[in-house]
């Protein structure tokens, strides 16, 4: 019977196999040998696919293809074209996908023919006498197909509308932040986005375009994830708590691992949104308040996470992990996302009680209950956690003066020019700048400090927060390869010189297409949260080149600067708009060709210029000058 098999019923085969005491293989030996397309269907453990993958040879076998509430997966292996019976060559995991919401009502959303290619639309949908709820959806057009999905971005809810639509990776990506999500599936791709958005069904009749909705429509839905499989004894450790770690464990299951995961975080708190502190210290008093998941999301998925959690050592020769209180942890897999600890100074009195820096939530607290109005301030470093704590403690009533290496703030990566305007904002607002200097030394008087500058002069002070860059956190890992500043190297797809050791965030030091191959690393949470999710997928075996582009954000006094791209050095700035108020594109160029973009009051222009450049179309600097891209 089975010669002329084409689907079967896995669990009921099992049965009937050990019942007479043949394994998979001996199933298989007839369907491989006709090379029939095999299809796997019921709850079948990776066990059982994987014995039965054995009898393949070059056939790229997926397992679990999908799984529900139920815990019901399909696997499915492609054609079967090999005769011979030797062992599957390569194992890939498929990921879940996700499940809609029954549909209860058909709602015409626009004519087809008024929607234009690539075009993206929010559209108002009403309630219904019957109880089913408002809301909106996109709707996007994409190689004459419809999409209808959620309106709003998961992170801060932006309007993707507002945002652009990737054709080559069926993203819409968000206008604010970078983030990405799949049109067809919803699910997050990259960027600061956790949560996914919800699909619908979309038909054309008779030229007008049809979404079929649920009763009621939800803003965002938790991604589609795999389930734990107790019979598969993988454990896969990520050692941090931050960005990079909780988007690679989200990342694991999203992408259809059903082993152990162990997060290890050093941190009391659940995984943050580390940004929001610098721009409001108020929050280090709530840190629940930023959670990006909650303890409930961790349970139902199956994510073991240990706060409190420091480790001792990482031998990635050995995979073993040792905590601080002794316990040792083998691994099969892990993903180092420590990220980086603020650099401290290295002059007389850094480490006096009145000095701080911005980690966590406890530094925002002290930061906040020693820096109360009127209280006169010092923040040393005019990069860009510098002057966004400088900005909130003015907010906050202080007397603000920020020391600065360069004369004006971010010129090291913005330039002279566009610092300038930064430092005219600020000083609008009442913030002291003074370039071009430093600290050699720091006093305690009494209460108060002084900062001793390089100059002789003394600046009184009650306190002084230090924004002077950060450090890799990697030192505790051992047999890998790292750069000079301390940062893991890895390859294109974040996987280390050790075998089952991956980085990924600031402490990952990458080649990139955006640095013609050359090692780079990149501080900044958009980067880290992607970055997290592709090293997962690297770990199930899914190899894919980090090709995306840089990109940054921050907010000054409500003033949004982006920043995306990797330019170490530009010879020509050019500059559409008004750098004076703020509202511009500026256009960084080396070698007549455009390394990054700032912009300034103009989104989506930097989401639009960092999917150009990921995609090699970005325009030349010719045509800019020639006046013959917009902006608008």
């Amino acid at each position: 019977p089975l010669d002329n098999a084409s689907c079967v019923n896995m669990p009921e085969v099992v049965r009937s196999m050990r019942a007479i005491g043949l394994g998979p293989r001996g199933m298989m030996l007839p369907i491989v040998r006709k090379g029939i397309r095999l299809v796997v269907i019921g709850k079948a453990s990776p066990r059982h696919v994987t014995a039965v993958a054995e009898n393949f040879r070059g056939t790229r076998f997926a397992w679990p293809r999908w799984s529900d509430a139920w815990q019901r997966a399909a696997f499915v292996a492609g054609a079967v074209a090999a005769t011979s019976l030797n062992h599957v060559t390569a194992c890939e995991v498929a990921p879940p996908v996700p499940q809609r919401p029954p549909a209860v009502r058909r709602v015409r959303v626009a004519k087809a023919d008024e929607v234009a290619e690539g075009e993206l639309k929010q559209i108002k949908v009403a309630g219904t006498p019957d109880g089913a709820s408002e809301g909106a959806i996109l709707l996007a057009r994409i190689d004459g197909q419809f999409y209808a999905t959620g309106a709003s971005c998961s992170h801060y809810s932006a309007p993707l509308a507002q945002g652009v639509a990737a054709q080559d990776r069926m993203h819409v990506v968000c206008p604010w932040h970078n983030a990405a999500f799949d049109l067809r599936t919803g699910q997050p791709v990259r960027g600061a986005g956790y949560q996914a958005i919800p699909t619908y069904a979309v038909s054309v009749e008779n030229g007008d375009v049809i979404v079929d909705l649920p009763k009621t429509m939800e803003d965002f839905v938790v991604p589609a994830m795999a389930c734990r499989d107790p019979e598969d004894q993988r454990l896969f450790v990520i050692v941090g708590g931050g960005a990079a770690g909780l988007a690679a464990a989200d990342a694991l299951r999203q992408e259809g691992f059903t082993g152990r995961i162990l997060l290890l975080s050093e941190e009391k708190h659940l995984p943050y949104d580390r940004p929001v502190l610098s721009k409001n210290l108020a929050k280090g008093s709530d840190p629940a308040s930023l959670s990006l998941r909650d303890a409930e999301y961790f349970e139902q998925h199956s994510i073991e996470v240990r706060q409190n959690a420091k480790v001792a050592s990482l031998d990635a020769a050995a995979k073993l992990i040792k905590l601080m209180g002794g316990e040792e942890i083998r691994y099969d897999a892990a993903v180092v996302a420590t990220g980086a600890k603020p650099r401290l100074l290295p002059i007389k009195g850094g480490d006096l009680p009145g000095v701080m820096a911005l980690r966590n939530p406890e530094d925002a607290t002290r930061i906040a209950a020693t820096c109360t109005s009127g209280k006169k301030t010092v923040v040393i470093g005019s990069s860009f956690i510098g002057m966004e704590i400088a900005a909130t403690l003015k907010r906050r009533g202080c007397e603000v003066t920020v020391l600065g290496m360069e004369a004006a703030p971010f010129e090291r990566v913005l330039g002279k020019r566009l610092g300038e305007s930064v430092k005219a904002f600020f000083e609008s607002k009442g913030v002291k700048f003074l370039g071009e200097t430093g600290v050699t030394e720091i006093k305690q008087e009494g209460t108060s400090l002084k900062a001793i500058l390089k100059s002789g002069e003394a600046l009184a002070c009650d306190a002084i927060v230090v924004g002077v860059g950060v450090v890799p956190n990697a030192g505790f890992v051992t047999g890998a390869e790292k750069a000079r500043d301390g940062s893991l190297i890895t390859d294109e797809c974040l996987k280390t010189s050790s075998e089952g050791l991956y980085a990924a965030g600031d402490v990952a030091t990458y080649r990139s297409i955006h640095s013609k191959g050359q090692p780079m690393r990149v501080e900044h949470w958009d980067v880290a949260t992607s970055q997290g999710r592709l090293a997962a997928k690297t770990m199930v075996g899914k190899r894919e080149s980090f090709d995306q582009t840089p990109f940054f954000w921050t907010s000054l006094f409500g003033k949004n600067l982006r920043y995306v791209g990797y330019c170490m050095k530009f010879d020509e700035l050019l500059v559409d708009g008004d750098l004076q108020k703020l509202n511009f594109v500026a256009y960084y160029c080396h070698q007549n060709e455009v390394k990054a973009v700032a912009t300034m009051g103009r989104d989506p222009v930097a989401v639009v210029a960092g999917e150009l450049m990921r995609m090699g179309r970005m325009p030349s600097v010719a045509d800019l000058k020639a006046g013959k891209v917009s902006t608008s």
